[in-house]
């Protein structure tokens, strides 16, 4: 089954989306590198990475914003997110 990369809104090179499943292991990856996460509160276990993965499809679901994962539309390789949360 493939998932769904619709995206919300593009730039030149980027593109803004929901998050998938398949983003859940690209993203535990970021959260548990200790120089990419310096400036974040802590390291992020799996189980913490899929909480916020599952927290920011809510998140869209019932407000519409969150933050978006985001792919490199040359790839569609998943490097990061960025955007709003409460």
């Amino acid at each position: 089954m493939t998932e769904n990369r619709k995206y919300i809104f593009t730039s030149g090179r980027l593109g803004f989306r929901n998050w998938i499943l398949s983003d859940i292991d690209p993203l535990h990856e970021i959260n548990s590198d200790e120089k990419t996460m310096e400036f974040f509160p802590s390291i992020l276990t799996r189980t913490q990475t899929i909480e916020f993965v599952e927290r920011m499809q809510k998140q869209f679901e019932d407000k519409g914003f969150c933050y978006f994962a985001v792919d490199k539309l040359e790839t569609n390789q998943f490097i990061g997110f960025i955007g709003l949360s409460e």
